[in-house]
């Protein structure tokens, strides 16, 4: 039997003075600093939720991290009791120690916030960490509200949300709820900084709402999935207004948005000066494009358009655009592009041809001939590293084709191919039935084969079935 490890003599002492929670707060008071991370453990550990709040408004150094709320190692008891400890002022009967905090961490990776490097004091379930050197000013995160109306500086809540309207029925509870509500009652005292905001189901106009109490600046990622075709136009303006107001926004996935609405809502996007990644996935945005990205001012670095109905014109403006010239990533997938083959899209793979890393064409309607015309600009593709095409309809010869041309491409290094025309019965372009495996297997060992004549063994090849 294994044992466990003797506690040590600050372990000790903490489980001693959480013994008597009522004296806590004047021992505090004389506790030595670098016994807070440690008895801070022992309080979340026990649940001892009176000395966690007293802890709170004692606390010592500027940051204090507790981990993600998403996987609920935290209590609703233990939030609460923290969310208490920053608005309660200590009395003068009580602990005069003010607290320093500044930062109250609750997301994963807290090293990738923008902060000096913490040293952390424990491990799971609960990462107490402190600075050890308070933040210089300008590396918090600016104010998009007035002064708040309260005697101390405001206490950023710094947390990932994830909201989820299931079955098309919201309601805001949980973890969620306690902390936007502390917020926006504190009347400036907390700000709550959201990096990654996940929002999947949730009315537009409840969505306006809850971006009203976060720090709109501080939001670095943007989800939204909405399913739902009503919605209010002045709903729609509003939140469009916000997100144009996320001004460190670096990335922005819409899937499923109403994109019927007035163009005026795309210019409202104008002000995202740091976007690097776009995300627009089944809607249907055909002749709209120029509207979306021609309203950006900074070129993209990834851009997913996903089953969009994108047409001729669109992939022209594409080509012709700023976003052209920097793309690293484009996924065009779920599109019927047989008709900017031979033209536009052979123009687009010309322009982004000298940055373009990751190339995905899948379920793009795209015949032999037409591919075998994309093969001069993709072998022009120098930093390609990744190219998708399966799920349109090619045969072997077709397939060896391309990787014969695109050998010489040493950076390329996965490709997922299609399934041979000849392993399946096709019912239309997308579907397919009869997988014959035993010559499917028999057409991949053909293809390694001839990468490994061209010297290209390194290039990893799959299929469809075979990422099934």
């Amino acid at each position: 039997m294994s044992r466990q490890a003797p506690l040590s003599l600050v372990d000790l002492a903490a489980q001693s003075l959480l013994s008597d929670e009522d004296s806590i707060v004047r021992a505090l008071e004389e506790l030595p600093v670098d016994l807070f991370p440690t008895l801070s453990i022992a309080a979340f550990d026990g649940g001892h939720t009176k000395t966690v709040t007293a802890i709170v408004q004692a606390w010592p150094f500027p940051c204090l991290r507790l981990g993600s709320l998403r996987d609920q190692s935290i209590t609703q008891n233990l939030l609460e009791a923290v969310l208490d400890g920053l608005e309660l002022v200590p009395t003068n009967t009580a602990c005069p120690r003010r607290s320093k905090l500044k930062v109250l961490d609750f997301t994963h990776d807290f090293e990738r916030a923008n902060w000096e490097k913490c040293s952390e004091t424990s491990p799971v379930p609960f990462v107490i960490t402190h600075m050890l050197e308070e933040p210089e000013a300008d590396q918090l995160m600016p104010n998009s509200r007035e002064q708040p109306q309260c005697d101390r500086e405001p206490v950023q809540i710094h947390t990932d949300l994830f909201l989820d309207g299931l079955f098309g029925f919201f309601h805001l509870s949980g973890f969620p709820f306690h902390i936007l509500q502390r917020v926006e009652k504190s009347h400036g005292c907390l700000r709550l900084c959201c990096r990654t905001l996940v929002i999947n189901q949730v009315p537009f106009h409840s969505l306006v709402e809850i971006l009203g109490v976060l720090e709109l600046e501080a939001i670095r990622e943007l989800r939204l999935h909405h399913r739902s075709r009503f919605c209010f136009q002045s709903d729609l303006i509003r939140f469009f207004t916000q997100v144009g107001q996320m001004s460190n926004l670096g990335n922005l996935i819409m899937s499923h948005i109403p994109w019927d609405f007035p163009a005026d809502c795309f210019s409202l996007l104008r002000p995202l000066g740091h976007l690097q990644k776009l995300h627009l996935i089944f809607g249907c945005l055909s002749g709209q494009l120029r509207k979306m990205l021609s309203s950006l001012q900074k070129p993209l670095e990834t851009l997913v358009i996903n089953g969009c109905r994108l047409t001729e014109n669109d992939i022209t403006y594409l080509s012709q655009s700023i976003h052209a010239a920097r793309l690293k990533e484009l996924v065009l997938c779920s599109n019927n592009l047989s008709e900017t083959v031979p033209g536009p899209l052979e123009v687009l793979l010309a322009e982004v041809s000298g940055t373009l890393q990751h190339l995905n064409l899948r379920s793009c309607r795209l015949k032999e001939a037409q591919l075998r015309a994309l093969l001069p600009a993709l072998c022009c593709c120098f930093c390609l590293r990744s190219l998708v095409f399966f799920d349109n309809v090619i045969s072997t010869s077709g397939i060896m084709n391309v990787l014969q041309h695109l050998a010489g491409l040493k950076e390329l290094k996965r490709v997922q191919y299609p399934v041979p025309a000849e392993c399946v019965v096709y019912l239309d372009e997308y579907r397919w039935e009869n997988l014959n495996r035993v010559e499917l297997a028999r057409v991949h060992t053909k293809l390694q084969e001839m990468l490994q004549a061209l010297q290209r063994a390194d290039m990893e090849l799959t299929n469809s079935t075979s990422m099934a």
